[in-house]
């Protein structure tokens, strides 16, 4: 599977890391199939204010209108555009899965919420400015994976 993340997304999501400092922040990643296990990061949902330095746990309420948002100006066709998983910041910490990040996606995906797969992007920025991620794929029953990521800056 391959994520392309373009300039324009790590950008805003950049702003919004540099804003928070040390809390950590996050949301849900929206996207783009465009072509086999390829897809675009065309948006995400932030909540900015309910992080600390060492965990995040995103208002799903907040974020569902941001989902329905993204489906409305997409024109809801959700077979080309729709929810790719979850991401959040590690600002004090590697950019890899906790044990909390794991099993929180493995949740997820169990087959209860309707979710074939997810995404977990996690990010940082490296000395103030140096986008620094990594993604993992989420399927029920099996172990996750790292993801190709491929950056347009």
């Amino acid at each position: 599977m391959q994520l392309w993340l373009q300039a324009d997304v790590i950008r805003r999501m950049r702003r919004h890391m540099l804003r928070a400092g040390s809390r950590e922040i996050g949301g849900m990643i929206m996207g783009e199939q465009t072509g086999d296990q390829q897809f675009r990061v065309v948006d995400f949902s932030i909540d900015a204010t309910s992080g600390s330095p060492s965990n995040f746990t995103r208002d799903a309420e907040q974020h569902d209108q941001a989902l329905a948002e993204f489906f409305k100006t997409t024109g809801a066709d959700y077979h080309r555009f729709n929810y790719l998983g979850e991401w959040h910041t590690h600002p004090r910490f590697s950019v890899h899965p906790s044990l909390q990040d794991v099993h929180a996606m493995q949740d997820l995906v169990d087959g209860s919420g309707g979710v074939d797969f997810a995404v977990l992007l996690i990010a940082r920025l490296k000395w103030f400015w140096r986008f620094e991620s990594s993604a993992h794929l989420f399927v029920d029953g099996y172990v996750p994976s790292a993801i190709t990521q491929i950056y347009d800056n």
